[in-house]
């Protein structure tokens, strides 16, 4: 298991809209954090875990590839579009100090 990173700028006239989506994502997720930059406002961080390497795969395809009806709807308010939104996997790594 891991964590998933998502991380893309929202454009201004979008954020009422994005907040309020995204806050509804989160109700139905609990898996789901949401950060704002602050130094960056407008730039949003989303952490998902636990999440496996195959439910990664399958989120990075919804997220980018605007077939999935409900996370396609914030292409359009990404800085950028869909190109823009970025995703990635990461798993802990072994520590051998701490026993992990």
């Amino acid at each position: 298991m891991g964590k998933v990173f998502v991380e893309y700028a929202i454009l201004p006239e979008y954020r009422h809209a994005y907040l309020a989506f995204i806050l509804e994502r989160q109700a139905l997720d609990k898996r789901l954090s949401v950060y704002e930059g602050t130094d960056q406002p407008g730039l949003f961080v989303e952490t998902w875990e636990p999440v496996s390497h195959e439910e990664y795969v399958s989120m990075r395809a919804d997220r980018q590839s605007g077939d999935n009806p409900v996370w396609s709807v914030m292409h359009s308010w990404v800085k950028g579009g869909s190109a823009k939104l970025n995703i990635w996997h990461f798993h802990e790594i072994y520590n051998p100090l701490s026993g992990n």
